[in-house]
């Protein structure tokens, strides 16, 4: 079933069943295209089409519906409310697939996760806050068009901005809370906040093989959350613009348990890898300290102003020596080191 320029999208899918599979036609549907899904409908666009909200229609595509996929669909400048996106599912509209699809110049946020979300490759960039968001949904795969996993071509999120609240509110490529995330393949660069933000009990991630460069807040943060795994990244050049200490690491673990960082290079940001504890009322339970927290045979370079190649630290009295917290095997050097690093997509 074919939707046109021409045509209101939300009457086409209401003449429809569920499970119908959409070709959404090239050109621009302007201002004509905000669809609530049935669960196991199908949107294929062909080659240019392009999805524009004209900053008047909240989302593209919004609901409950379980098992919808999305494939080679330009969603632009919708004009979602705070904390909202252009495509924003429901948190527990299970099973989405959102594959190869850019979301570009949208009023906060390009796309917030559902329950089992696979996002395979695409763009999340020059939003006006943040490219990927995400709040209490789990299971969430972000990774590459293929199966190859030394090809980088999982999405891309970039330039994303902070015009719409503060960057320690929320903002920069991506940032979730609560779940369970995989981010493979990505590249993740030129962020006005932070590159990659876990926040909030976060659990059970895996951040892998992907690269991380020019983010003016951390490239990596991960944040009063627990159990992580972060391996085989390749950060450049972040953390610029953030407030100093121990903050502004191209990967910075914050009061978070069960952290396990190895085998990543990092090169010419503002510090190195580092890990701090504070008093976080604000959060919720467990505890959030910052305990197994492991950083191992890393190779960390050309550490900016903050001159914290690698290294713990606490400003709230505790003694962080109690803790589980050990750096071994790592390799620190004065020189830059990007050269034989992952390469940047074409």
């Amino acid at each position: 079933m074919a939707i046109g320029v021409g045509d209101d999208a939300q009457s086409v899918v209401n003449a429809h069943g569920a499970g119908t599979s959409y070709i959404v036609k090239a050109g621009v549907h302007l201002r004509n295209f905000s669809v609530r899904p049935q669960s196991g409908d199908r949107y294929c666009g062909e080659p240019g089409a392009v999805l524009d909200g004209g900053r008047s229609l909240a989302s593209a595509f919004s609901g409950g519906a379980t098992d919808v996929t999305l494939d080679s669909i330009t969603v632009r400048d919708y004009e979602s409310s705070t904390q909202g996106a252009a495509i924003q599912p429901d948190s527990r509209a299970s099973g989405w697939l959102v594959r190869n699809v850019s979301a570009l110049h949208n009023s906060w946020a390009g796309l917030l996760v559902a329950d089992g979300m696979r996002i395979l490759g695409g763009h999340y960039n020059d939003n006006d806050q943040l490219g990927i968001g995400g709040n209490e949904a789990s299971g969430i795969v972000l990774d590459g068009l293929d199966s190859d996993p030394a090809t980088l071509d999982g999405p891309e999120l970039a330039r994303n901005h902070a015009l719409r609240a503060s960057c320690e509110f929320e903002g920069g490529g991506i940032k979730w809370d609560v779940g369970q995330v995989t981010i493979r393949n990505a590249y993740v660069h030129d962020n006005d906040c932070k590159g990659i933000w876990a926040d909030i009990n976060a659990h059970d991630v895996l951040i892998e093989n992907n690269l991380v460069e020019g983010n003016r807040a951390e490239g990596i943060l991960y944040e009063i959350s627990r159990d992580a795994t972060i391996r085989n990244n390749h950060i450049y050049r972040n953390g610029f613009g953030s407030p100093g200490w121990y903050w502004g690491g191209g990967i910075t673990v914050a009061s978070s348990s069960g952290v396990e960082v190895y085998g990543n290079r990092l090169s010419g940001n503002y510090n190195g890898i580092t890990g701090v504890q504070q008093d976080r009322p604000d959060s919720t339970p467990p505890a959030h300290l910052l305990t197994g927290f492991h950083v191992h045979d890393n190779i960390v370079c050309a550490t900016g102003d903050g001159g914290h190649p690698t290294g713990a630290a606490s400003d709230n009295g505790a003694r962080i020596t109690d803790e589980d917290v050990r750096f071994t095997g790592n390799t620190i050097r004065a020189a830059a080191c990007e050269e034989g690093g992952q390469p940047r997509p074409g």
